[in-house]
């Protein structure tokens, strides 16, 4: 049988102190071996595990999914507890393995096996491959302890141990010994060294102090948390969470640093984690904590400045009192002084985007945030009470542009919600976005929306891409604006180029699952089918059922080849979409003649049912590219064209077109598209 790779979670275990044990005592030493190796084989069954191999005292075993192998890790260890004097160290990592001839090899089985061997005695120790896939489950609970140095493994990687009672808690000597002494640590035992470091420091000393001054405290990345509100009075958090907004998206608009989004800083609220720990989950330098402790006629608000580099330090804090009717630009006040003081010139450009502007009525601005509060829930009702405080936010001061996005988004919402056809509420979006573009035009959620309106709403290029680069260089820590941009480029035909987009708006929004999505599609655009099925296996575990992640996973799987995989998730698709006819097809299809002609029966239906039900071209035309029906494909392609579908754009780029690219009526489309002429 061939070697195979596949992700999966790798679980090493192993009995502290058995070889001193064999050698004092052989015959109780292989009683705890015959016990060790029982429990060992009824967990790894109980949780669907494959035990590969055991090792003297240890064992090697593979779990298709995460929580079963952290399930089955703290099973071992209840029974081991119960059972066994002696204790059981284990070491979880979810990475690609390679199968060859009944073992497995590959850099998640190396790392499994280094954690293993640093963990506590009866303790459990994970990878942030294992962490992050897990997080959603509230019964498994666990202890950041830092990035660890592992033995034949050339970086440093994120570690956590499972926190349960009866495991033991790692000391903070253990988590200093895991991260290791610093080279200065080292050198400093040495009294020689402590005479050349003073000389250097005389010899050197304004060198240093400039050092010291501007290295230690370089800030690249910046994480703004939550407002903290300390008034006593919980009914005004509406306006605080809107002031966090507001500073996230002027100090996104720095483009030295990188900012990520309020999604991701209001998932550590209230999580208990230090700035290092949050720092290090999110690869960033520093971090903004803001508190108000007055909300009247005067605003009273504490700005502090957190490094994580080289250790935990505050660099900055400042109170700043303002007059209610100054708050709209409290925001851009803020962003100047934290560019100040971690040493950013401003560009020109940056300096007339945090220009304060004339003041916004307070009572307008209180509306708007009010309306955001109740838009972000996405209720019917809270649509309604949304658009009520857009509308008074624009009654009270029509010259305010935000009231107008406001009101623009939640029209939009309507439609996204499926609550109004989107030619009912059409004019009214547009009306009230050139209303907010004209007032403010470097609103970044309006250039990223007119951008993708032009692309995938008119097949526009030019104008597409005019905006995207204007959104991008008004704030380039709009995710938004990066993960769709990123798709453009694919679309232009350059794919590659793209990915480093699509990248940053998942660094920047890691919670977000659209934007997992977007970016699984650009890997598997860019032929990248390895990589985007490791990624869109994670979002798989995390959210099974994302509307735009499962159809993506879905084409992976068929580039892949894995036709019973891509059959299984066909069907779980159409099952959340309720759609008993197409199911049945899919059936009777794979009976009569395996996946291919699934697609084609599932098609078929689908043509057959299109009087009493609306399916588009663009649904039948990919499944008749899964089916490989060239003459079907194209015929029903050249339909959707017609029908201007939005998803028309990725027949430039997507593989699963691949087999039509030769095609003159293939050509034919792309030319009158005005897309780049790909051949295969």
């Amino acid at each position: 049988m061939p070697a195979t790779k596949k992700l999966a979670a790798i679980m090493f275990t192993d009995i502290v102190g058995y070889t001193a044990l064999m050698g004092s005592d052989e015959h109780k030493a292989l009683e705890v071996l015959r016990i060790s190796r029982d429990i060992h084989t009824k967990s790894i069954s109980q949780f669907k595990g494959n035990l590969i191999k055991e090792m003297g005292d240890g064992m090697l075993a593979q779990f298709d999914t995460a929580i079963d192998s952290v399930l089955c890790a703290l099973e071992i260890q209840r029974q081991a507890q119960q059972l066994i004097t002696e204790k059981i160290r284990i070491g979880l990592h979810l990475g690609d393995i390679t199968f060859d001839h009944n073992d497995i090899f590959g850099d998640g089985v190396n790392i499994a096996s280094r954690l293993q061997s640093v963990a506590d005695p009866g303790g459990i120790y994970i990878s942030e491959s294992i962490q992050k896939s897990i997080r959603a489950e509230t019964t498994v609970k666990t202890n950041y302890l830092g990035k660890v140095k592992l033995k034949n493994v050339d970086y440093l990687v994120n570690t956590y141990a499972i926190v349960e009672e009866g495991l033991p808690v790692p000391t903070a000597s253990k988590i200093k010994e895991l991260k290791g002494k610093s080279l200065f640590h080292r050198l400093s035992r040495s009294v020689y060294t402590y005479i050349i470091l003073l000389l250097l420091i005389l010899a050197n000393l304004p060198l240093v102090r400039n050092y010291f001054k501007t290295e230690s405290t370089e800030i690249a990345s910046l994480l703004i948390l939550p407002f903290d509100n300390y008034t006593g009075d919980d009914s005004i958090n509406y306006i605080f969470a809107g002031m966090h907004d507001a500073l996230i998206g002027d100090v996104g608009k720095i483009s030295a640093l990188r900012v990520p989004s309020k999604r991701t800083a209001d998932a550590y609220r209230n999580v208990g984690k230090s700035i290092p720990q949050i720092a290090d989950e999110l690869n960033i330098d520093a971090a903004i904590e803001t508190s108000v402790s007055c909300y009247g006629e005067e605003i009273c608000i504490q700005v502090k400045l957190v490094s994580v580099f080289p250790e935990e330090q505050q660099l900055w804090v400042h109170d700043f009192y303002i007059e209610k009717g100054q708050i709209s630009n409290l925001s851009k006040k803020i962003a100047k002084e934290i560019s100040q003081q971690i040493h950013i010139n401003l560009t020109s450009q940056e300096e007339k985007l945090l220009a304060e502007s004339k003041p916004i009525d307070p009572d307008a601005y209180e509306a708007y945030l009010r309306g955001m509060g109740y838009w972000e829930l996405g209720t019917k009702p809270d649509l309604e009470q949304a658009m009520r405080y857009f509308q008074l936010s624009r009654e009270i001061d029509s010259s305010y542009a935000l009231a107008y996005l406001g009101i623009s988004r939640t029209w939009g919402a309507y439609v996204q919600h499926g609550f109004l056809p989107y030619q009912e509420v059409a004019e009214k979006v547009e009306e009230a976005r050139n209303n907010a573009l004209l007032l403010d035009s470097s609103l970044v959620e309006i250039r990223a929306g007119m951008a993708t309106k032009y692309i995938w709403g008119d097949w526009n290029w030019k104008k597409g891409e005019k905006e995207f680069l204007k959104a991008i260089e008004i704030n380039p820590n709009y995710p938004f604006s990066q993960a769709y941009y990123s798709h453009f480029l694919a679309i232009m035909g350059d794919p590659e180029k793209g990915l480093p987009h699509s990248e940053l708006a998942l660094e920047l929004d890691p919670f977000n699952t659209l934007y997992m999505s977007i970016h699984g599609q650009a890997l598997k655009n860019a032929g990248k089918f390895d990589e985007a099925l490791e990624l869109l296996l994670e979002l798989h575990e995390f959210e099974p059922d994302q509307g735009i992640g499962l159809p993506a996973l879905w084409a992976v799987y068929q580039e892949l080849g894995d036709t019973q995989k891509s059959y299984d998730l066909a069907k779980k698709i159409y099952s959340l979409k309720e759609n008993e006819l197409a199911l049945k097809a899919l059936e009777e299809g794979f009976e009569e003649g395996g996946y291919n002609m699934a697609m084609q029966r599932t098609a078929e239906m689908m043509i057959s049912q299109r009087d009493s039900i609306y399916f588009p071209s663009w649904q039948i035309a990919t499944l008749y590219c899964r089916a490989k029906k060239k003459e079907a494909s194209l015929e029903w392609l050249e339909k959707a064209y017609t029908e201007h579908d939005s998803n028309m754009p990725y027949i430039s780029v997507d593989p699963l077109f691949a087999f039509l690219r030769d095609e003159p009526r293939f050509q034919n489309l792309l030319k009158k598209m005005g897309l780049p002429l790909i051949k295969s």
